[in-house]
């Protein structure tokens, strides 16, 4: 019973996402970002019946957009020390959480974010953050997820943005 309503969490995952995609509002982009990752983790958790490094990684991210929110509401920036102390999280929950070589996949993908986020070109960014849904696209492929489909829609959606908007040289 688990695997199919992990099945489903997983489908909601997918919705949650390509809506994500198309929304205008940073707060309602943060919102369903927050849902989005409490699902993945439910998600997850269903399918592996242990709290694994996905299932961390997917916390922390939570975490972290809860900060963003914070600095949007003050008008202040992330500071380096800040962004060390979640790459910190992310690697350390990832491994704290390890239980198998596709763990490896989540803490690949979370170090990826953190260097996606650290970069200035918006082109830049898709192509860490590619780099991010591809690692989760083969952890939610090896774990028999339906929320493989949210990946491969941002993996399309990145695509699309990152040949709409390059530079012509």
């Amino acid at each position: 019973m688990t695997y199919y309503i992990g099945q489903a969490v997983g489908i909601l995952v997918t919705i949650g996402a390509i809506i994500n995609l198309q929304l205008k509002d940073k707060k309602q982009m943060y919102v369903l970002s927050i849902v989005v990752n409490l699902l993945s983790s439910l998600n997850i958790f269903l399918l592996s019946g242990k709290v694994d490094s996905g299932v961390i990684i997917c916390t922390v991210a939570v975490l972290q957009i809860l900060m963003a929110i914070w600095h949007d509401k003050k008008g202040t920036n992330v500071k380096i020390p800040e962004m060390i102390f979640f790459l910190v999280l992310y690697v350390g929950g990832g491994l704290y959480g390890y239980k198998s070589p596709i763990d490896i996949l989540s803490i690949v993908a979370a170090v990826l974010y953190m260097v996606a986020m650290f970069q200035k070109k918006e082109q830049n960014i898709r192509l860490f953050l590619l780099g991010n849904m591809g690692c989760w696209t083969v952890y939610h492929t090896i774990l028999g997820s339906t929320a493989v489909f949210a990946q491969i829609a941002g993996i399309i959606s990145s695509i699309v943005a990152l040949i709409r908007y390059r530079k012509n040289k």
